[in-house]
Parts: structure tokens; sequence; C-alpha cells
């Protein structure tokens, strides 16, 4: 219905959109785009625009918006952003001769126009040097004609390697995801309500590729709470409760049925079962635990071998977790852990991953399987 009404209100006057990515070679954000534009039958047109003036056309009213784009406080007025189409990992990376150099007293070098140099005027940084390109900003950077630069860690470690540059030869401080999407301006949500309701339901059919966390992130999260978690696997409540539920196998109709019903009340918002489990003596220790890491994990799900649930620290989505790779992995595979796909949280503006670790018994038979939900931000920056 909206995909038809947007059709028949726009055939002759395309959405105007402005980017400042290449129009005459295929880019993953430009691709994406003309997929969800393609799925809501909605004709647009691209403009090659520098942000700066992208963002005015937005302001003055002779754009419908701009792509790939971060929100900044200054555009708010203007516009909405969509969900995340891109999401870009930035990292702090510093000279190790300038660990010793006060905060206000770093040099910053930024990429003229970028997002970051949006951030530092955020942040009200200092900027040393301003250049046109990744490239040139790396550069200087190993010139040491500035102490630090802002950039995706991605971005950085293909540019250094173009430069025959090894990127671990700089300190590297993971600083914060940035979610970019596309930027709509007021003019065009008024005219069209549930325009960024249909764009971003399609995000996802017309991704590539699903958010995922780096390597280096990985092995991050590793270090930072691969042992905690698995003293909590081997919590004396969490086996008690895994090794009951396993005494209580059902049929395959039983847990369709259950996981209906649980699915059900969520969505109804009376979730009679969910908080039936909140009240066992094994999910309360969960709670206890989950509000002593400060913020960092989201959510605790202990599963049996079933994969049903058997202890949560909070209302789960669903009751049984076995069709799911959280669940799934860690019984076809030999690893230790299983880290899942970032996922974006709209209500929390927070990125989150999930975090499985088989639950081993005494005679080292896996029981089940110790689910947690992480807030990656929290978690990376501690």
């Amino acid at each position: 219905m909206l995909a038809s009404l947007l059709l028949s209100l726009t055939v002759a006057q395309p959405f105007q959109l402005g980017t400042n990515l290449p129009l005459n070679a295929p880019h993953n954000a430009i691709t994406h785009v003309e997929c969800i534009f393609k799925q809501i039958n909605v004709p647009f047109k691209l403009q090659k625009l520098p942000w700066l003036r992208a963002k005015r056309e937005v302001q003055l009213n002779r754009l419908d918006g701009y792509f790939t784009a971060n929100l900044l406080s200054k555009m708010q007025q203007y516009g909405e952003l969509s969900a995340p189409m891109f999401l870009e990992n930035w990292y702090w990376f510093t000279h190790a001769d300038s660990a010793s150099i006060a905060e206000h007293d770093l040099r910053y070098g930024v990429v003229r126009g970028s997002h970051q140099a949006d951030w530092y005027q955020l942040t009200n940084r200092k900027i040393e040097v301003e250049v046109n390109t990744t490239q040139e900003l790396i550069k200087v950077f190993k010139k040491q004609r500035v102490d630090r630069i802002l950039l995706d860690l991605e971005e950085f470690e293909f540019n250094a390697v173009q430069l025959q540059i090894k990127p671990d030869e700089y300190k590297q401080t993971f600083y914060r995801y940035v979610p970019l999407g596309l930027f709509a301006a007021n003019k065009t949500l008024e005219e069209f309500p549930e325009f960024l309701n249909a764009f971003n339901s399609h995000i996802s059919s017309c991704s590539q590729s699903p958010f995922v966390l780096s390597k280096i992130e990985k092995q991050s999260l590793v270090r930072a709470l691969f042992e905690q978690i698995k003293v909590l696997a081997n919590a004396e409540l969490v086996q008690q409760a895994v090794k009951k539920s396993n005494r209580q196998l059902i049929s395959s109709e039983e847990l369709e049925k259950f996981d209906n019903l649980w699915e059900q009340q969520v969505i109804d918002n009376k979730p009679i079962m969910a908080e039936s489990y909140l009240k066992l003596e094994g999910s309360q220790f969960l709670q206890v635990w989950q509000r002593q890491m400060q913020g960092i994990i989201t959510e605790i799900i202990v599963t049996d071998k079933q994969g049903k649930n058997v202890i949560i620290s909070a209302v789960t989505t669903d009751y049984w977790q076995g069709d799911e790779a959280k669940f799934l992995n860690m019984y076809q595979q030999d690893d230790d852990y299983y880290i899942d796909t970032l996922e974006f949280d709209e209500s929390t503006k927070h990125f989150q991953v999930q975090f499985s670790v088989p639950i081993f018994d005494e005679k080292k038979h896996q029981i089940g399987v110790l689910i947690l939900g992480v807030d990656v931000e929290k978690a990376l920056s501690k």
C-alpha cells in the first residue's frame, strides 16, 4: 500500500539524494540504496555533492536527503536518520612518542569534510592539519606532523597497506561505533510520513553482508569477558538448573507449542511464562551477576541441551533457542565460544553481540549453552 502510494505521488519528481560517493563506479552504499528504493518502488536521482553542500541543500529544502551520513546535533532539526545501513568502527591511532602528551595538547589531523571532522568540531578538538584524502592523512601522521588521528579501522588498515605502513606500529584504541544511514529531510518526511519506516524495513534484505566484529575486537571481548563467563557457566545454580531441565526433555511438538505461546505473550506485552522464569532462584542469580557487570551485559540466557530456556536474566523474545546460531554453533563447532553478528537496538541506539559458551558437567559432557548479550561499545571501551 505504501509503496504504490509513494510511486503514484513521486513518479513525476523522483527523490533528489546527495552523496559524496563516486557515481561512475559500483559502490556498496549506492547499490544498497538502489536496492531499497527499487523494493519500495520509489524513483530517485543521485547528485555527487561534498558533505557540506549536501547538508546545506537539505537545510534549504532543495534536497530530499543524503547518504551515507551520521546524525549530527546541528542537523537534527532538519530531518531524521534511517536505521544503520553501514557501520564504521572508529579507532584512535596514536604515535608511541605521543603517549606522554596531555590530551588537550595533542595535535589532531583530519580529512576535510569527513564525519570525523564533524565529530572533532562537536568535541572541541584542535585540528592541526586538514587534508583531502585518507592516504594524505596517514602520510602526515607517519611524518609525525600530528600526534593522533581518528579513522574507521578497516579504512586505516587498507590505506596503511597501500602505503607500505604496518598498522600495528601505532597504538590503536577503540573509540565508538558510528552507524551510517540515509538522512531524510523534513520536507520529505512531512509529505510521506511512512517513507522512513518503509526504507528501514528493507535495509536488511538489501544488505550484502551483516555487521561483524573485526578480529581485533573479538580478541578484545574474549580477553575481557571469557574467563568470567566460564566461571558463570560452572556456577552451582546454573549447573543445577540445566541438569534438572535435561531430566525433563519434551517432544518437538511441545517445544513448538511452548515457543509459540511464549512468543505471542511477549508480543501481547503479557509475558506470563517469561515472568515465571524470572522468579526462579537461578534466574535471580543471573540478574545479580548481570548488575555487577556495569551495563556491559544486557541479557543472559541459559539453555539445556534441547535449546529451551532454563533460566534467564530478562524477558526473552522466544522460549526455544535451538534453531539459532548462538546455540547451534556450540554443538556443531569445537570452538570454546561463539560471537554472533552485531545487532543494532533501535530503542537504546546501542550495538550488541551474543557471546555463547558451552556448559559442561563434571564429566566434561556438554549439557547446555550459556548465551550473553554484550553491549560492544561499553565492553571495548573498558
